[in-house]
């Protein structure tokens, strides 16, 4: 039996949504963040911050993103347990990619559990590649793994290394 098509709502995360967040980040992560921290980053400059509601406004999903130079960094993403494995986080990242194009960038970068074997396989099958290690990143002094995309049709920026004299 086909699974009938998810019908979801994007839009930028606002203060009204703060609530909603810490209560989700509970009951995705083990070290959620606590609503001061999504407020703050939907009012810093340079921020890609993202929700996915239901046709009722139930919360779904979150991106929360930071450009650093031409590098947009995932700072926060969730998919919600009722909305599990029905490719919202695939489409949470597309949004990354897509805000990159828009904004003429050149990379999304992430940090994701060493010990995250899905995480990182959907990271993978979306072509992102491991760059490297960050030591004990998180507060339980796990490690994260470093993974980083060029999204499609989006050429780097800079010189003509060759042409160069």
């Amino acid at each position: 039996m086909m699974r009938a098509e998810l019908r979801l709502l994007e839009r930028e995360a606002v203060a009204g949504d703060v609530a909603d967040l810490e209560t989700a980040e509970c009951e995705c992560f083990a070290d959620p963040w606590p609503g001061r921290f999504f407020w703050a980053e939907m009012n810093a400059p340079a921020r890609f911050c993202r929700i996915v509601v239901d046709p009722a406004g139930r919360l779904a999903g979150y991106l929360f993103c930071a450009w650093h130079y031409l590098d947009l960094h995932v700072l926060k993403i969730a998919t919600l347990p009722a909305f599990r494995r029905q490719g919202l986080a695939r489409r949470l990242m597309a949004l990354a990619e897509e805000h990159v194009r828009e904004c003429c960038g050149e990379t999304v970068t992430l940090e994701v559990r060493q010990s995250n074997a899905g995480a990182k396989s959907l990271y993978s099958s979306l072509g992102y590649q491991e760059k490297g290690l960050r030591r004990k990143y998180y507060a339980d002094g796990e490690d994260a793994v470093v993974m980083t995309k060029v999204p499609q049709g989006r050429d780097m920026i800079g010189v003509d290394h060759e042409t160069v004299g």
